[in-house]
């Protein structure tokens, strides 16, 4: 089984987001808001550097894929216990 890395372990340093946002023309807020942090926080990992959950999240963007918000189906899907 392969290990797993560190909750805290940075995916990204602070200076490889900072270059992702600005080299796609987006502003802090605007990163922020898609993620749904302040743009204290999206200041704050460029500062610190990203975890990996935060950089499929950036990844996201560059997809074109809309934040995720849950449809009364996947409510009732997970009521039901499905996958």
């Amino acid at each position: 089984m392969p290990s797993q890395a560190p909750d805290n372990e940075k995916f990204l340093t602070g200076e490889e987001a900072r270059i992702w946002r600005i080299s796609r023309g987006l502003n802090q807020a605007e990163v922020a808001q898609w993620l749904g942090i302040t743009p204290q926080a999206v200041s704050k990992q460029e500062r610190r550097g990203v975890s990996k959950i935060v950089a499929l999240a950036l990844a996201a963007i560059d997809r074109g894929l809309p934040p995720f918000r849950p449809s009364q189906e996947d409510y009732e899907a997970a009521k039901k216990g499905k996958r």
